[in-house]
């Protein structure tokens, strides 16, 4: 099979740390893309947590799409304009945040490039120097004029399975949740998901799904892993995804897992 497009994960994945991608990675994208090979970042992050590695691999300004917060979000290269957006209303999460508060879990809420939190917190700190973004703080983020396309959690592992058991029966017709990590629960519309929105840039792109590789490690990138032609866990991921996956490689994010695929079945090395 002739692939013509790889769907990527960034954290876990395509990274080597929260902040850098092997060079080894960055010249066999750089050699799949040259090659013919459509690269697409398939990540929960916002954009601009993004788009400094896009240029990195020289895939800013080409013709193709990176997809941010786990398919809410789908950007054009080219123009770095927004083409595929969707969100949902703070009366449709309300029942999140209210129960997240009440455990003393962490709040973020996203929409396009707006970042917010309800306080300053040394871990807000810490990720607004990791995704280079700029942040709003809203006390009541509930309040927010407009809409969001993501919702993050962070706490404790056991405390946001049991959140997600509370909250399921009052949002779990219209919103999908997933864990991107043991300590993440990421919630997005319903029928939003890196496998769906793979599903329409592939489109987008010509490309049947038979053609298409999706790489990943954890729980948020199953939808795409099932999806794709050839659907690979890398050597870290949960078990779970390992489960679900066609090849499993043998090198961890942090030994080129990415560059590894590339070499075995972009180059047939």
């Amino acid at each position: 099979m002739a692939y013509k497009m790889i769907f990527s994960d960034m954290d876990g994945t395509l990274l080597k740390t929260e902040t850098e991608i092997s060079q080894k990675n960055v010249d066999k994208v750089i050699q799949a893309v040259n090659h013919g090979t459509e690269f697409v970042i398939c990540t929960g992050r916002g954009v601009y947590g993004v788009e400094r590695f896009l240029e990195q691999l020289k895939l800013m300004g080409r013709s193709g799409y990176v997809i941010c917060q786990n398919g809410a979000a789908v950007y054009d290269l080219r123009d770095m304009r927004l083409t595929i957006q969707h969100h949902f209303s703070a009366d449709v999460l309300r029942p999140v945040v209210e129960t997240a508060r009440k455990m003393g879990i962490a709040v973020y809420l996203y929409d396009d490039r707006t970042f917010m939190a309800e306080k300053m917190t040394e871990e807000v700190k810490a990720y607004c120097r990791v995704m280079h973004a700029d942040m709003r703080i809203l006390p009541d983020g509930l309040e927010y004029e407009g809409n969001y396309t993501k919702c993050l959690l962070s706490g404790p592992g056991e405390k946001l399975e049991r959140l997600k058991l509370e909250v399921t029966p009052a949002v779990g017709d219209q919103l999908n949740m997933f864990f991107s990590g043991p300590h993440y629960l990421e919630f997005v519309k319903k029928g939003v998901s890196k496998g769906k929105a793979m599903e329409e840039t592939a489109a987008k792109a010509h490309v049947d799904l038979k053609e298409v590789i999706a790489i990943g490690d954890s729980d948020n990138d199953l939808s795409m892993i099932q999806k794709a032609g050839l659907g690979i866990a890398v050597a870290n991921a949960q078990d779970h995804v390992k489960a679900a996956a066609d090849f499993i490689t043998q090198g961890t994010c942090q030994q080129d897992a990415v560059a590894e695929v590339i070499d075995r079945f972009i180059f047939g090395k």
